[in-house]
């Protein structure tokens, strides 16, 4: 019961550099990739990840900070905050409050090993946040310790972690962390990494610049771009620093080297607002946690990353309510928690696996597939589809008005007004060019259960639930024609003679498949923004609209004759 929609491009909260976003094999943010295919190989990973967790599980390898701002403690609340379960394996233990550090005790290197052998020996890591490395002893166990992990996962075929490296070299009082020789060890680490997060200080130093700080944004541009391309590795460079010295903005610096014109470095400004408050505690390593969480959680760094620094604007925002300390206190890393670290979308395609295999092998499929579908049956589906989408423009008007932003306000008002005529109108042409006569047939128990599952979720007023009560209809319905036109290919069928060629191909093409993926990132997206309670009830809602697909396909072959 879904229906062809216009599409509008994602809205972005933060602004970019012109070039265009990178495009991975599953990437659901647009791109020049055939919106079809590019569905497919979504739906294909998520077959490949298998079941997930009900939380991604992050691991902070970190130092200690008693006054629970910044190092380990810091990252375990962000990984809260972020929906994912947190492991941690302590490097140092720091006595500093929020004037400073005083004193810092590097635990063996033996120790460290035995703690993250503990962990990856036990249990899988999704993701890991890399912080203060005081010691070139303790660089040189996680190095070995990480390679090691790495090719296990290659090994046993499994998804390598995201890392993320923030290379700790100096306190937010000002306070070095590190010897030459941990900074000049830290740089091998590089290699194994995916995201290095240096602030303005750290950057100059990696970059070759020791002593100095970047006085402009051009000027971190610049060293983001040379570190980047020396060691191949993505690297946010934090623009907090500006901020402090009274810039404006608070714009952090993506370098993603391979993604820029002829295979060079790629530049996105992340742009911040900058928030007046000398309490930024623990920024840099909230915001490395926070990439690390969130980065599995979305198709390019680069969306991770907009995310990662709207989120840590509302958490610097927050911080002159916590009142903790007499120096730079705290932000408030619990300012804002999400449900799961999930992706939506992936939570229910592994949520729905049995409803979507019966989806596939029923016989009203099978028989439209290879012509046997009785012409009577299959005009009967096309009327309780028409009765149905009558209805349906009702809920795309409701989903429109109450839309939080302009582009879902549009791809929705688009789909009530222009859409729907789109299924209509197949219909009518069908009904027409077959003498089908539907005016004595009334709207099914099957039609009108689904219909009223739907306004029971629309009349609790939750624009998220809202939406995901219609995704099945876009989902489950480019699914089925995908696979109807792949299996005709296969078998050699010309849909230009089939019977049922037209229905196959409004959802097998490519125009659909690109609603769905625009309908598929409003649902990840609002998810994001819920609370457990409303990711549960979007969840509800699109489960029930599954099912009610699979009794509304079923209903034609189980008619009363």
């Amino acid at each position: 019961m879904s229906t062809p929609t216009p599409s509008t491009a994602s809205s972005t909260a933060s602004a970019s550099s012109p070039s265009p976003s990178p495009t991975t094999p599953c990437d659901m943010n647009g791109g020049d990739t055939d919106p079809a295919a590019e569905l497919e190989r979504i739906q294909e990973r998520y077959e490949a990840a298998g079941p997930a967790p009900s939380r991604l599980r992050v691991l902070s390898i970190e130092g200690t900070d008693p006054i629970g701002g910044a190092g380990t403690m810091a990252d375990m609340k962000a990984f809260t905050a972020h929906g994912v379960y947190g492991y941690a394996a302590v490097t140092s233990v720091l006595a500093q409050n929020t004037q400073g550090v005083s004193a810092i005790v590097n635990l063996e290197p033996a120790f460290l090993l035995a703690q993250l052998k503990a962990v990856s020996e036990d249990a899988l890591i999704d993701a890991i946040k890399i912080g203060m490395l005081g010691t070139p002893e303790l660089v040189d166990a996680v190095r070995g310790w990480l390679g090691d992990l790495l090719e296990r996962y290659r090994r046993e075929g499994r998804r390598a972690p995201t890392v993320v490296l923030d290379p700790v070299m100096y306190a937010k009082s000002g306070d070095r962390l590190l010897t030459d020789e941990a900074e000049t060890a830290l740089i091998s680490l590089f290699g194994l990494s995916d995201i290095v997060t240096p602030n303005t200080r750290e950057l100059a130093a990696l970059a070759g610049h020791p002593g100095s700080t970047p006085d402009s944004y051009e000027e971190i541009e610049h060293m983001a771009q040379t570190l980047a391309a020396r060691h191949g590795v993505a690297v946010v460079a934090k623009g907090g620093g500006m901020a402090l010295r009274g810039d404006p903005s608070c714009t952090d610096i993506l370098a993603e080297p391979g993604l820029g014109t002829d295979g060079g470095v790629r530049i996105t400004r992340l742009e911040g607002r900058s928030i007046r408050t000398d309490n930024v505690h623990g920024a840099g390593d909230t915001l490395s946690s926070t990439l690390a969480a969130l980065r599995p959680q979305y198709d390019t760094l680069a969306e991770a990353a907009r995310a990662a620094r709207t989120w840590m604007n509302g958490a610097i925002a927050a911080a002159d309510g916590l009142e903790v300390g007499t120096g730079h206190g705290p932000i408030d890393v619990t300012w804002r928690h999400s449900p799961t670290g999930l992706r939506f979308t992936e939570d229910y395609w592994h949520r729905t696996a049995a409803i979507r295999q019966r989806i596939e092998s029923m016989d009203f499929i099978a028989r439209m597939l290879d012509g046997t579908l009785p012409l009577e049956d299959f005009s009967y589906y096309l009327h309780q589809d028409d009765l149905y989408l009558q209805d349906y423009t009702s809920l795309l008007a409701q989903a429109s008005a109450r839309a939080r932003t302009i582009d879902d306000r549009v791809f929705f008002a688009k789909a009530a007004s222009f859409g729907v005529r789109e299924g209509l109108d197949l219909h009518r042409t069908w009904f027409a060019a077959h003498g089908f006569d539907a005016a004595h047939i009334p709207m099914s128990q099957a039609t009108a259960a689904y219909i009223g599952h739907e306004h029971r979720i629309a009349d609790m007023l939750s624009y998220p639930a809202l939406v995901s009560v219609v995704m099945p209809c876009y989902w489950v319905y480019s699914m089925v024609g995908s696979i109807l036109r792949r299996r005709a290919e296969d078998d050699h069928m010309d849909l230009d003679t089939h019977p049922y060629g037209p229905w196959i191909r409004m959802y097998a093409d490519t125009e659909f498949s690109a609603k769905t993926l625009q309908e598929l990132r409003i649902c990840d997206r609002l998810a994001r923004e819920s609370g457990h309670d409303e990711y549960e009830l979007m969840m509800e809602a699109a489960l029930g609209s599954t099912e009610h697909e699979y009794r509304f396909f079923d209903q034609a072959l189980r008619r009363a004759r």
